[in-house]
């Protein structure tokens, strides 16, 4: 069966999280490239560094300082149910 893997980034400073949905599961790179975009965009202030990883069954959490605070950024992967026409 088919996977989709949704990224959730939740980011001190930001009303909501983020989540983005993609076919391909992301690497710590491109985790903290995107986490240092979304950092940026939002004006939020703050040195951005790795952490730690848990990794439990099939699902991801990063975890990145941010000044004082703590970044997470859950990685899942989830069972495609259903594909839309289109």
């Amino acid at each position: 069966m088919d996977t989709v893997i949704l990224v959730t980034y939740k980011i001190p400073g930001m009303p909501m999280p983020i989540k983005i949905a993609s076919t391909i599961e992301p690497n710590k790179e491109q985790i903290y490239h995107k986490l240092t975009e979304l950092v940026k965009e939002n004006n939020i202030e703050g040195e951005i560094h790795f952490r730690k990883l848990l990794v439990e069954k099939e699902n991801s959490m990063y975890i990145f300082g941010l000044g004082e605070k703590k970044c997470m950024v859950l990685v899942e992967k989830l069972a495609k149910i259903k594909e839309f026409d289109s």
